[in-house]
């Protein structure tokens, strides 16, 4: 077993591109291709290999209904294999073995866990098939990346299984929200009370894993300053999710489709979704209906709205796009792109997307959730939380496109480029790799 910690230079900007037989980041995620975590971990991999790492993805579900038995893999890994890691390993939960989870989770819990510790209890009992341990064992590991708290139990324990009491791989963890905070609001049952649970041990029990972590990331500033005063003593530290270059180009290079798209809106199957479209159609459409634009939306947020909105979605059948394969066309033809949002927590990763194709944005103080607001006021981009205000701005920035897409590319350039972003992650990766993680942000 070849996986003991190698020290390598910490100059990491100088460093070569991914090499087959350097050192490898073991990063874990939940099986959500195609998402806006999905387009996290995207930019997490193409930092990593920047910086001449080989990267594993370990897909780590912590629900019950992924096991072997389930439909869809392969879909979810033809998914994943969009990431652009170097391999894409898939854990699953055996049948047999949920009953067994549930079981040494009592006994570890005393009756007294959330549903937090659920999920990630459930995730610590996903498996890897043969092939996949051998490839780890025979990597030369120098970190693990965790993202979302569910997949810090899986990431703890396959570390301490490779590497044994020899040395200690640090772990970094993405928190990407709050997540007793998530739990919380969508009133996720407690699968030993059968209720769901109050707040404050839901939060206590995301802290307490937390602590298990060397570092954390933020992808919001919220989320940053929260989590700074409930974990003091714990190196933590903000990278906004870039945009991957390739992905702007796709929409640069991309033929516009035959009809103008005057109104974007990119969605996924979401009940935030549900209710911006809710806000948006009952609130802000009666005093744009008059103008006839063109307004399309895309993703699977229109399954949604067909089953628990279904008269927003007879009446605009027409508007609904659905998932398609390719996002680059519509972005590439629409006029301006639309974030309506009235809930929500973390960051928008489809406001950032919006930014940096280069695209109007109309958005909510919501939609710009997590980010420096001020900040981009300062640059010309600026939130409309009242129908009225919502609806003139759309009006305004349709009259002037190319001064508000301006607006939007010194936004992403100023606080969400690549450049941004990995020189945050330079600067955490070097405190690691040097044994100074102690003493960061502090």
């Amino acid at each position: 077993m070849t996986t003991t910690h190698t020290r390598v230079s910490t100059d990491l900007s100088q460093r070569p591109k991914s090499d087959a037989n350097g050192p490898t980041v073991v990063v874990t995620g939940p099986p959500w291709p195609r998402s806006g975590t999905a387009r996290v971990i995207q930019g997490q991999i193409q930092y990593y290999r920047s910086r001449g790492y080989q990267t594993i993805f370990i897909a780590v579900p912590f629900r019950w209904n992924y096991t072997t038995e389930a439909a869809g893999w392969d879909e979810i890994n033809d998914g994943l294999r969009e990431l652009g890691s170097d391999r894409v390993l898939v854990a699953a939960i055996e049948p047999k073995d949920f009953t067994r989870a549930k079981f040494t989770a009592t006994v570890r819990y005393g009756w007294r866990g959330t549903s937090l510790d659920w999920l990630l209890w459930l995730g610590q009992s996903a498996k890897l098939t043969h092939p996949s341990i051998h490839l780890l064992q025979s990597s030369h590991i120098e970190l693990f990346h965790v993202n979302h708290v569910f997949t810090l139990g899986f990431a703890l324990r396959l570390r301490s299984w490779l590497s044994g009491s020899r040395t200690h791989l640090p772990v970094i963890l993405e928190t990407h929200d709050i997540q007793s905070h998530m739990l919380y609001d969508t009133h996720e049952l407690n699968p030993w009370k059968r209720r769901p649970d109050q707040l404050k041990p839901l939060l206590e029990a995301e802290l307490r894993h937390l602590k298990d972590a060397d570092a954390l990331i933020h992808l919001s500033v919220d989320d940053l300053n929260f989590f700074r005063q409930a974990l003091p003593s714990k190196a933590q530290f903000l990278a906004f999710p870039p945009i991957g270059s390739a992905s702007i180009a796709a929409v640069q290079a991309a033929t516009p489709l035959s009809d103008q798209i005057d109104l974007l809106f990119v969605a996924d199957r979401h009940d935030g979704n549900l209710r911006a479209l809710r806000w948006f159609f009952y609130s802000v459409w009666p005093l744009l209906a008059h103008q006839h634009h063109a307004l399309k939306i895309v993703g699977r947020i229109a399954e949604l709205v067909e089953g628990q909105a279904s008269d927003i979605f007879k009446e605009f059948r027409s508007c609904f796009v659905g998932q398609v394969a390719d996002l680059a066309p519509y972005y590439r033809s629409a006029r301006c792109v639309i974030a309506p949002m009235v809930s929500g927590s973390g960051i928008s990763i489809k406001a950032i997307e919006a930014l940096a194709f280069g695209k109007a944005l109309v958005g909510t103080s919501i939609a710009f959730r997590g980010m420096p607001q001020d900040e981009l006021k300062r640059v010309g981009v600026s939130a409309y939380d009242e129908p009225e205000s919502f609806a003139n701005a759309i009006r305004l920035t349709l009259s002037h496109q190319q001064d508000a897409e301006r607006c939007s590319k010194a936004a992403y350039e100023a606080f969400f480029s690549v450049e941004q972003g990995f020189a945050a992650r330079d600067k955490l990766l070097a405190s690691i790799l040097q044994g100074r993680i102690a003493d960061f942000g502090r």
